[in-house]
């Protein structure tokens, strides 16, 4: 901007403020490069100053000043908000168990108390105040109408055909190889158009829901009246700019668009009535949302757009958001990852329309199906990323709460016995309060990805059944059986578990025991050959596997009518089924201690069956066994150069040569066993 285009900037502030701006999808150094050769093109002789024009002017200055404004408060206020929550929460723990605090603490408490409070009556003046500057209907309507042209001209610059919204309905942007398809238009945008947008949305839909229905907001000026800003356009910019990611580079931002479908799609836990193969559950419809909720699904019900990206486009993103950049990624991935689980969850309960997406989105690893992004090879390797994410995340989730749910039982059960010395509860009370902090969102999590694990483990058995990932997705089943159905599993008893920390032991048993019936059992949707890996990976976990443990879990479904009889029974003839693969695997372990070095796979010392050269390091190993690695950490486990899936080396001779070894020693095992049971007969 500059003085020809109708703003005077005659101390530079407008071009500072402009230079000095995060851009949507370029860093600072391409930043710079374009403002200093568009300062160059202006200076040749004969060229005009570049003027963006008066109506330009307005919309970025205006764009710039709800930032600086409206949108710095409304920051403030959800932060003042937070803060008071927080600080009535600690002050309500402290006077509901007093005798916890350490003897000086404990006869100072009635001073402290009548401080707080007025600490606690001075912020609440502080909310009331911000609450009639930032919640004020007639405002917030009126930013909304901006930002619902903002929408519009974001969505017109990715439109195929940058015709949107006056000719013709949106059309979504072919998706190459990343930036080299993005104009530099988009590029230098200022992130904060966007991430307005999406916060103000969040902001609407948490404190004033009324606003994004209201009538004056939803309709603008010029050609596009036929198109509501919460019926049309709001779905349609959500679903476009996530099933697009490589628009945006922020990680952040994208988890915000998460998070504008979770709350608009939101289905409360505790009415959840769609556990897997269980009898039972919850009552819907004891918690009333707000009408927007229902409007806005309708919408994307409605919307073709939606129905056909949206699925695919959530399961990309609980790929990519593994890594966001933030010194707290591990902890944030989480959370979004969350909000995906229960997006989806309540799209799946819609109807057909997305369950038959997430199906077709899955059949493309069999090459079958139709490519949303136009890449068919980047769609089969996000969904082995997302199967070796989603047992990745169960692993750790489980554990963590389980574990986290034993160290509250030990320390309240010491605490209840009086068993402690001052010091000694003073540190127990830490470690008490940062078990229940951990448990309350890691409970909520490992529910919801065991949910995940077992829905989409029946819709569709093969990714799951795939040889790279059957063998720690078995371990990680079998241990946690263990740990539910198991001699020790009394040890997760914890007083009210379910009403402080959302633990539903039976539900978790339940969906787990499903996960066993959906890959270990034939079905039209697996093959044989699948079923029968699935069950021997389930014998050979020697850690945590035992037949026992079918049984003991057969006992707790029945007794609690958590299944259905015919499933109960499938259970028992699972377990029969393990029974008789524990024979096979014998084969198994004489082929590996016959089996010459260069035969074994060195990292798991297991016979190879697919051998593929890492260019990287030069070592042999079996294809499921470095693809189950790469897909956690795309490294060479032995020198940790970058190394991706398509570089590996197929060994087609090798392979034949140990298939034909094979044969041979599987024809002495078995003439070996003759000799033994006619040696036995006699």
């Amino acid at each position: 901007m500059n003085s020809a285009s109708g703003l005077n900037d005659s101390q530079d502030q407008i071009a500072t403020f402009w230079r000095e701006l995060t851009r949507i999808n370029a860093d600072q150094k391409l930043v710079d490069a374009y403002l200093e050769r568009r300062l160059s093109e202006a200076s040749l002789p004969g060229a005009e100053a570049p003027a963006a024009g008066f109506i330009a002017d307005c919309f970025f200055a205006t764009a710039a000043a709800l930032h600086l404004g409206p949108i710095a408060t409304i920051a403030q206020y959800t932060d003042k908000l937070s803060e008071l929550a927080r600080f009535k929460r600690e002050v309500a723990r402290i006077q509901a168990a007093p005798e916890l605090l350490p003897p000086a603490q404990r006869a100072t408490l009635p001073m402290a108390i009548q401080r707080w409070n007025a600490q606690l009556a001075d912020m609440k003046r502080e909310k009331i105040a911000l609450d009639a500057q930032v919640l004020d209907p007639r405002r917030l309507s009126n930013i909304l109408v901006f930002y619902r042209f903002t929408m519009c001209f974001l969505l017109r610059m990715v439109d195929a055909h940058t015709a949107f919204p006056h000719a013709g309905p949106f059309a979504m942007p072919a998706e190459g190889s990343g930036e080299a398809e993005i104009t530099e238009a988009w590029a230098m945008l200022p992130q904060f158009i966007v991430e307005d947008v999406v916060e103000f949305i969040v902001f609407l839909t948490t404190h004033s829901p009324d606003t994004l229905i209201d009538s004056t907001a939803q309709v603008g000026g010029g050609g596009n009246e036929q198109l509501r800003t919460f019926d049309d356009i709001l779905p349609l910019f959500t679903v476009v700019f996530l099933a697009r990611p490589a628009f945006i580079r922020s990680p952040h931002l994208k988890s915000r668009l998460v998070d504008v479908l979770h709350m608009l799609t939101y289905r409360d836990p505790r009415e959840d009535d769609d556990y897997v193969d269980m009898l039972g559950g919850n009552m819907p419809g004891q918690v009333r949302l707000h009408p927007a909720i229902d409007r806005f699904q309708m919408s994307l019900d409605n919307n073709s757009v939606a129905r056909s990206f949206l699925v695919p486009a959530l399961l990309r993103l609980y790929v990519d958001i593994e890594h966001t950049g933030s010194h707290s990624q591990f902890y944030e991935k989480f959370n979004v990852r969350y909000h995906i689980a229960r997006t989806l969850r309540s799209l799946w309960a819609r109807g057909q329309s997305y369950v038959e997406a997430t199906r077709r989105f899955f059949l493309l690893q069999h090459g079958t199906g139709h490519s949303t992004t136009g890449n068919l090879r980047r769609d089969q390797q996000v969904i082995e990323e997302f199967v070796a994410r989603l047992m990745t995340d169960t692993t750790y989730l489980l554990d963590e709460s389980l574990s986290k749910l034993a160290i509250i039982r030990d320390i309240e059960k010491r605490q209840a016995d009086h068993a402690e010395s001052p010091e000694q509860i003073e540190e127990s009370t830490r470690r008490l309060q940062e078990a229940e902090r951990m448990a309350r969102s890691m409970v909520s999590l490992a529910h919801e990805t065991v949910h995940m694990l077992a829905y989409l483990s029946k819709l569709v058995p093969g990714p799951f059944q795939a040889g790279e990932v059957v063998d720690r997705l078995a371990s990680m089943l079998n241990y946690n059986l263990k740990q539910l159905a198991g001699p020790k599993c009394s040890n997760l008893r914890v007083r009210d578990m379910q009403a402080r920390f959302s633990f539903n032991p039976r539900v978790l048993l339940s969906e787990i025991t499903s996960v066993y019936l959906h890959l270990g059992l034939s079905s039209p949707a697996s093959s044989p050959e699948a079923v029968e890996k699935f069950v021997i990976a389930v014998v050979n976990d020697d850690r945590s596997y035992s037949v026992g443990l079918f049984q003991e879990a057969h006992g707790i479904l029945e007794r609690r009518s958590l299944k259905h009889a015919h499933l109960l029974e499938l259970l028992l003839a699972f377990a029969d089924k393990c029974k008789g693969a524990k024979v096979d695997s014998k084969v198994i372990d004489y082929l590996e201690s016959e089996a010459p070095d260069e035969y074994l796979d060195p990292l798991l010392a297991s016979l190879i069956t697919d051998p593929v050269r890492l260019p990287t390091s030069g070592n042999i190993m079996d294809l499921s066994a470095i693809k189950g690695q790469l897909l956690s950490d795309p490294r060479d486990p032995f020198n940790r150069a970058p190394l991706t899936i398509d570089m590996l080396e197929p060994m087609p001779e090798l392979k034949a040569e140990i298939a034909k070894w094979r044969a041979q020693k599987v024809d002495e095992y078995q003439q070996q066993q003759q000799q033994q049971q006619q040696q036995q007969s006699q």
